[in-house]
Order: structure tokens, then C-alpha cells, then sequence
């Protein structure tokens, strides 16, 4: 499919609106703003892996799993990759998984479009104006069907077994049993943002990526329908903190992967007029809570009202019944397993709203299927119960199970959703969220939905296993995919972070307002909704989105379809890395570099850069004129007391000196913007040339540096100077070098082999050794 995230080198220094995330809220906002005509920058914090790239195999999903686990109360070890697909984090409590990628975590869930139940709304803990204002969201409900396309599976479709074991166990619990509506596409064809997706092929692996294009993820919608209408949308940008400046917001953000914080660099930075955090529930509330640890006044509601919804998973195992409840994986073909959920037991009309629960079949990845007999024959014989069909196995089968299919093909997978109390608490510790919950495991409701899971396995004559950390062993722990509320509407900064519109409350107490600071997520929501919320999430943001327009008297179009303003390829074979180098700078000696430099070393005047340097290979190789592209921040009291952010940064390799065949330089030009506003332009160049005494390494790390006032070198010199690469700093840098956009591991080391015999061929012909 097309790409649409675009290289954090064409960043802008100014948007009208940044949106933090690229899940359900932060697609959305991006998408209606841009509507609006606004300029729109999206960040986001993992890749973009699009249909074909996500992992169908186990050593490729360890791959994309990334772990946060607790050390104590204060401290935390992070594993795996930071851009990985799967984001675990593991704490006392209650666990939590969602994604990490452009897509957020809709690139891995069921993608169930439910409302919730509406005495939902009618709750103590949502703003009058929530249930007041039910027409308006009944549209924005409507909005975000007509952009994600729920369905039911097709009642012409061939029959899953999974779908009619659910049916089976419905007939024993008891409630309502239907086909729920999914996002999924059934039929091939080019959608209503001008995006080519295929049918579901029923492989049953939605929830480690679809491969098929056939999961109406927002990668499908909502973010082409952005981009369409000119919304840049950049990866791999962690955004840390929030800053009001003047009448503007500072995103502060790091770069993921390049290597910036091995030289313990400041971070990137850009500004907005409107901030709009979707960053998921504990992206968002962990930003807020830097945010105000950095001194921005907030609620002392942040981080308050979490809730798992509810959430609770269990097995019924080895049944007498086919279910087909694993994933193809990499064998792309078997039985029919379908869409990861298809069907419901609904027991949510009950007297007292909170008494409900609705209970949803599953498929679980193929890319687990080698690791899954082990696991479950393991957690059936220490915590499983019944399964009384076991007097038809033969003794070997009782022991050991009969192989894979007592998973594969006989085991249900259920999650089940209801309301717990709402009380859990996010905290930070070292920059990083934790969770406390004491007791929210043993709350009656997780027993009573127990209870009819067990029922559940008990009509398929299979062993119901619950989680394996829902036991006395761990505490009744519990994980939750759908963690909500920590930045959850309220009345007036007392109860809540928000208000019913999003906005962000500016202290501790009274209803003022940040000015353009919005929240368009999960951590809205102050209460579990006993429902897949996505839907519900899209609707809060769709109704967001309206009013933010109507306050500041933007008319958003919502015409469909849309199309792609111009294709995107795959990005070339590129090579990077992030680079420092500092020294000393005068501002009153602008035409000698070497007095300059001695000027400032007298004073103490420093400047240094950290510099993340990206370059299409063959290009960068091949043709000296052609540019790599820079990105990163300089730092010089006497421009400005905080960081400059480098903006259209250049950089030539080998560039032969037109005045002396002897030399070349390698060439740095870039735009500087300080946090206010003010513009400069750097120019610098290394001289490689044929010294007396061979003195490589003084030339390759001497960088000779004019700053000019203004956008470009026509403007008067601001200061001159000379930086250099510390020994320590040069190995850094080499721990940096990194091959992109390789299709294996194999040819990113030819490509790597290349860029260095091509560095050393010119330095060898430049200094004539032979």
C-alpha cells in the first residue's frame, strides 16, 4: 500500500495543530483537522509497517515485543525493541498490552465497533453535558462508522467453527447470542480514501497484524484520509513533555533509534498553535504527568479513574468440539479460522448496569503455534478445571494431550468485558508509567465472569483455564488490552483532567483552560464501558474534533471518498547516523575562524550539536552534489538560552573543491530555530586535503562554522568558530551507524561494507596513498 509517513527531516518548525499518536483519537483528529484546512504535523512513536511486515512467525514476534517491567516501586527495565508492535507493560497489579506502530494499538486488536450499553452515560462520573449533548454524539458515532465500516461476518460466508461453538456455549450461560460488528472488509476493492484493500482470507491472525490488508485499522482510513488532505505524518517520535511558550505549545520530542541519547542530547522540539494528545491511555497520561513534573500547572486528577474495563481472559481447552481458534501464521493456509472475534454471549441486560458483562470468542496468532501445546498442557494440569470428557482419551492423550490440535483445533479463546470499579492510579517513575490497583483481581465481578467461563468451556466438554495470573499464585492479577480513563473528563479540575469537550484543565481546582490543549483518547473516559471501546473512543473524538472546529470557526468537510495527493514508494536503501561535535565561537570576530575560536575559548563561549544524518546510499555515494538530510539541535548561549532546533538540514559528502583539485569538503548546512521563533543559518565544512604529515583525523573532525541571522547566507553573521569530534564521541558514533529500509539482515551488511570502502577509498585518493 502507499506510505504516508514522511522522513523526520521534512519536519516544520510551526503547525497549527500537532497531534500526538496515530490509534483511533489521534487518526481522527488528524484526519478532521486537516479537513479543516489546517496544517497538521502527527507524531508517532512507532513505525510505519504496513500490510506484508507484521510478524507471522514466533521468532519474528519476539521481535516485535517490547516489555516494561517494574524494579521496585521507583525504577523500571524496558525490553525488546522500542519501536516493537506488541507494548507489554507488566506491573504488581494489572498488566497491559497495546500497539506500537502508525495505526496504534487498532494495528492489533479484534477491531469490534460496539456502543455500550447507554445507561452508560447516564453515570455519576461522566459531565452533564456528555448524556445533554446525546444527539451530537449519536453523530459522531455515526462519523466514525462511516469511516471504519463495521460489519458483521457475512451470513453467506463459509461457516467458522469457532462462531458455532460460541453459539453452543450461549445456549448454557444464557444471554443474547449475535454476530458483533468488525471492521473487516469481505470484499476486494479500492475504499472510500482511495486506499486497494483484499477480502479477509480468514486466517485468523488479526491480532498480530494483518498481513492482508483486509482490517479496517485507521492505517486504512482515518491516516490516508489525513494525509489526502496535506497532514504530515512522521515515526519513530516519542513525544516526552509539553511547554507553553508566549501563545504557542512546544512539543518536545526524541527521536526512537537514532541514537541521540548516547550523547545525552537535548530533545527535538516543534511548536503548535493546537496540541492534541491521543497518545493511548498511558502515553497520553505519562506525557501530562512530565509535563507538570516540568511545571505545567495540571490537575491533581492525572493519572486518577484508570480502569482495565473490565477485562478478563479465558480458555476452554481441548473440547470435544472443532473451534479452529489459532491463526494460520506462516503457513498461510488451514481451516477456516475467520476474524479474531466474530460473535458474543451478551449478558449485559441485567437490572444494575454494573452487573453486566459480555463474553467474546477469539482466535489467537499463528505465529504462537509452536509455543502453545507446551503452554496450555502446562496451565490446564495446574489450573484448569473440568473437561469430563477425558474418559475418551487414551492414557497418553490424558498425560501429554494429543499433540498440537488439542489447541489448534479444540481450544476457545474468550474475552470477556464488564465494569470494575474504576479505581486504579497511574504514577511515574523514572519518566516512565507505572500502575497501582491493590486488589483489582478479586473484585465479585472477575469471579462471577469466572463463573460463566466456565459454563462456557463446561458446554464444549472442554477444560476451562483461566488466565494463568488471575490465580492465587499471582495474586489474582489481570491483563487488560483496552486500559481507559487517567486523564478522564470531569466537572472542574477537581474531579477530572478535561472537560466534557476535551480541553485540559490549567491547575488543580475551578474550570479554566489551557488554551488549545485538547486530550482525544482513551484516557478520556472516567469509567470502564463494558464494551470494546473503540467505537466509543472514536465518537468522543469525533465530537472533540467538531467542537475545537466550531470554537475557533473552522469548517470541516466531511465529503467522501478522498484520494491520495500522490503516491509515496517504498523508501530507498539509506544509511544513518547521529553525530556530535562542539568547540568554541565568537560573536565579535566574524572573519578569522582561528581567532574567533581562540576568542571564545578565552570566554568560554561553546557551541555544540548532536546531529542525526540520513542519506539515500547510492546517491549519497555516487552523486557528491546530492545532499543527505539533518536533523537535531545546537546549542550556543549566545544564540539563546535553550536548545535550536535544526531544520532543512544538508550535508554532502566528498565535494570536490572547485579551487583546488587537492581537497574536498564535506558540507553542513542547515536552518536554526530557537524556541521563540528566531531564525538562523548555520554553514560549515571539513577540509580533506593532501596535508604534509598525513593528518587524517584532524581533518575528518575539524569543522570550520559561520551562523548567520536569517534563513539563509545572505543574512549578516551572527558568530564564527570552530568544533571538533572528541575521540570518546567518534566511538559513540560508530555505535550509531545503521542501515534503513534493507529488505534482511544480509544486505544491510553489503550496503554497510559499501558506505565504509567508499568513505576510505576517498580518503585513501584524497591523500594519495600508494
Amino acid at each position: 500500500m502507499n506510505r504516508i509517513a514522511l522522513p523526520l527531516d521534512d519536519l516544520k518548525p510551526h503547525y497549527d495543530v500537532v497531534v500526538i499518536g496515530s490509534g483511533y483519537g489521534g487518526a481522527i483528529s488528524a484526519s478532521r483537522l486537516a479537513r479543516a484546512g489546517r496544517s497538521v504535523c502527527l507524531l508517532e512513536r512507532g513505525r510505519e509497517i504496513v500490510p506484508g511486515e507484521f510478524p507471522d512467525a514466533l521468532h519474528e514476534l519476539v521481535g516485535e515485543t517490547q516489555i516494561q517491567l517494574p524494579l521496585g516501586d521507583d525504577d523500571t527495565l524496558h525490553l525488546g525493541s522500542r519501536t516493537g508492535l506488541l507494548d507489554l507493560t507488566i506491573d504488581k497489579d494489572i498488566n497491559v498490552l497495546v500497539g506500537c506502530g502508525l495505526g496504534g494499538t487498532s494495528l492489533i486488536n479484534a477491531n469490534v465497533s460496539l456502543r455500550p450499553d447507554p445507561r452508560v452515560f447516564a453515570c455519576a462520573e461522566w459531565p452533564p453535558e456528555v448524556a445533554a449533548d446525546a444527539a451530537l454524539l449519536d453523530v459522531c458515532y455515526g462519523r466514525a462508522e462511516e469511516m471504519l465500516k463495521p460489519t458483521a461476518y457475512p451470513d453467506d460466508g463459509q461457516t467458522l467453527a469457532k462462531t458455532a461453538a460460541q453459539a453452543v456455549s450461549a445456549g448454557d450461560v444464557g444471554g443474547r447470542f449475535w454476530k458483533l460488528p468488525i471492521n473487516v472488509t469481505f470484499e476486494e476493492g479500492v475504499n472510500h480514501v482511495g486506499v486497494h484493500q483484499k477480502a479477509c482470507t480468514l486466517c485468523g491472525d488479526c491480532v498480530s497484524g494483518c498481513n492482508v490488508s483486509a482490517k479496517n485499522t485507521v492505517l486504512m482510513n482515518y491516516l490516508p484520509d489525513a494525509a489526502n488532505h496535506g497532514a504530515e505524518i512522521f515515526c519513530e517520535a516519542s513525544v516526552q513533555r509539553l511547554e507553553r511558550r508566549g501563545d504557542r505549545w512546544v512539543v518536545h520530542f526524541e527521536p526512537v533509534g537514532a541514537g541521540r541519547s548516547r550523547f545525552d542530547a537535548s530533545l527535538l522540539y516543534v511548536t503548535a498553535d493546537v496540541v492534541v494528545l491521543a497518545a493511548g491511555t498511558l502515553g497520553t497520561v505519562g506525557i501530562l504527568l512530565r509535563s507538570r513534573e516540568a511545571g505545567l500547572p495540571l490537575s491533581d486528577r492525572v493519572g486518577a479513574r484508570f480502569t482495565g474495563n473490565g477485562d478478563m481472559l479465558g480458555f476452554a481447552y481441548d473440547a470435544d468440539h472443532d473451534i479452529y481458534g489459532v491463526g494460520w501464521g506462516e503457513r498461510r493456509k488451514g481451516e477456516a479460522v475467520g476474524p479474531c472475534i466474530t460473535s458474543a454471549i451478551d449478558q449485559r441486560a441485567t437490572p444494575e448496569l454494573v452487573d453486566g458483562y459480555i463474553i467474546e470468542e477469539g482466535s489467537i496468532p499463528g505465529s504462537l503455534r509452536s509455543f502453545l501445546g507446551p503452554a496450555f498442557r502446562a496451565a490446564a494440569q495446574l489450573t484448569g478445571q473440568g473437561g469430563d470428557h477425558e474418559e475418551k482419551r487414551t492414557l497418553w492423550e490424558r498425560v501429554f494431550g494429543d499433540g498440537e490440535e488439542a489447541v489448534t483445533r479444540r481450544t476457545q479463546t474468550y474475552l470477556v468485558m464488564a465494569h470494575d470499579d474504576g479505581h486504579g492510579e497511574m504514577y511515574l517513575a523514572d519518566g516512565r508509567v507505572r500502575l497501582r490497583w491493590p486488589g483489582v483481581g478479586r473484585q465479585d465481578i472477575f469471579t462471577r465472569m469466572s463463573d460463566a467461563l466456565k459454563a462456557a468451556a463446561a458446554a464444549l466438554r472442554g477444560k476451562y483455564v483461566p488466565n494463568p495470573i488471575w490465580t492465587k499464585l499471582f495474586n489474582k492479577d489481570l491483563v487488560t488490552v483496552h486500559p481507559l480513563g487517567g486523564a478522564a473528563m470531569g466537572a472542574d479540575a477537581a474531579t477530572g483532567v478535561t472537560d466534557h469537550r476535551g480541553r485540559v484543565y490549567a491547575g488543580t481546582e475551578g474550570t479554566a483552560i489551557h488554551p488549545g490543549l485538547f486530550v482525544s483518547d482513551g484516557a478520556l473516559i472516567p469509567r470502564p464501558l463494558g464494551v470494546n471501546p473503540l467505537l466509543t473512543i472514536s465518537a468522543l473524538a469525533e465530537r472533540n474534533a467538531h467542537y475545537l472546529a466550531q470554537e475557533r470557526g473552522w469548517n470541516i468537510d466531511y465529503t467522501l471518498p478522498s484520494a491520495p495527493r500522490h503516491t509515496r514508494p517504498k523508501p530507498p536503501l539509506s544509511v544513518r547516523f547521529t553525530e556530535t561535535m562542539r568547540g568554541f565561537v565568537a560573536s565579535d570576530e566574524l572573519d578569522f575562524y582561528e581567532v574567533a575560536n581562540a576568542l571564545g575559548e578565552e570566554r568560554d563561549d561553546r557551541l555544540f550539536f548532536v546531529l542525526t544524518i540520513t542519506g539515500e546510499l547510492d546517491r549519497l555515494l555516487d552523486e557528491p552534489e546530492h545532499p543527505a538530510r539533518m536533523v537535531g539541535t545546537v546549542e550556543c548561549a549566545l544564540l539563546s538560552d535553550r536548545p535550536l532546533m535544526v531544520t532543512h538540514g544538508d550535508f554532502n559528502l566528498f565535494v570536490q573543491d572547485p579551487d583546488d583539485p587537492t581537497t574536498k569538503r564535506m558540507w553542513y548546512r542547515m536552518r536554526l530555530q530557537s524556541v521563540d521563533g528566531k531564525p538562523y543559518y548555520f554553514e560549515g565544512f571539513k577540509e580533506i586535503h593532501d596535508d604534509p604529515g598525513f593528518d587524517l583525523w584532524s581533518d575528518t573532525s575539524t569543522l570550520y562554522i559561520t551562523v548567520h541571522a536569517g534563513d539563509d547566507a545572505t543574512g549578516p553573521r551572527a558568530l564564527r568558530g570552530i568544533l571538533h569530534i572528541e575521540k570518546t564521541d567518534f566511538l559513540r558514533q560508530m555505535t550509531t551507524m545503521q542501515v534503513l529500509n534493507s529488505d534482511g539482515a544480509l544486505q544491510s551488511a553489503k550496503a554497510m561494507l559499501r558506505f565504509g570502502k567508499v568513505f576510505a577509498g576517498e580518503l585513501w585518493d584524497t591523500f594519495g596513498i600508494g
